[in-house]
């Protein structure tokens, strides 16, 4: 799984990196909120751990953005303020749990198993964008009333894209939450398995569902 870790506190950060790694999660660290969205703004993650008082912008006020962007990524806050206060404010702009410093890696470790295992009992439910529904019991992709089954490589990627409507991927993006081994996508392999996707696509309607991005990534559209 891919984190996204936002903590401006460079010993912090550098100690959760290393042991996030050592633990065999993906990290990227952001220092402030900048950082934090282009990360975000390119890549998808499992979980993100975000530090509530960061030099450029309160953490609640960057999650309550990301929010009302749709973003349903599970959120760790981190803070080193434990006043009940603080923590039904953190809560109420959309944090899943909260986490206050000092804390033991392996209160932190226990808390992102709990997310993640959340994440995957909320896959239960239809994932919807426009007219479109994925069902990820069945894997079936329906639009209005046609439906077509996806093998499990084509299942990951309408699952990315549908969960990022109208938003560019890059195929790193794509390598890194559809392979298990990413390194093992290359741009051919990548491209292959979309041209395979849009021909499932087409089956339920003869549109450009999967735009290509030239130089860039691709692009879910719908209606």
């Amino acid at each position: 799984m891919r984190i996204l870790l936002v903590e401006d506190d460079v010993h912090l950060g550098e100690i959760l990196v290393r042991g996030l790694h050592e633990e065999g999660y993906h990290v990227d660290r952001a220092m402030d909120g900048i950082e934090a969205e282009l990360f975000h703004l390119h890549r998808t993650y499992g979980v993100i751990v975000l530090d509530r008082m960061l030099p450029d912008i309160r953490g609640e006020d960057l999650l309550q953005k990301w929010r009302q962007e749709n973003c349903t990524t599970p959120v760790l806050m981190l803070t080193a303020m434990d006043a009940v206060s603080d923590r039904v404010t953190g809560l109420k702009a959309g944090a899943d749990d909260y986490l206050c410093k000092p804390f033991a890696f392996a209160e932190l470790l226990a808390r992102l198993e709990a997310l993640q295992r959340r994440g995957s009992l909320n896959t239960t439910s239809l994932l919807k964008a426009g007219t479109v529904e994925l069902n990820p019991q069945t894997r079936l992709l329906t639009f209005r009333e046609r439906s077509v089954m996806l093998n499990r490589l084509e299942y990951e990627l309408m699952d990315i894209f549908i969960r990022h409507p109208g938003q560019i991927l890059s195929k790193e993006t794509l390598a890194e939450q559809c392979w298990k081994e990413p390194w093992e996508a290359s741009d051919n392999t990548i491209e292959a398995q979309i041209k395979n996707l849009r021909k499932k696509l087409r089956l339920i309607d003869n549109r450009t569902w999967i735009k290509t991005m030239r130089g860039v990534g691709y692009r879910l559209e719908v209606e």
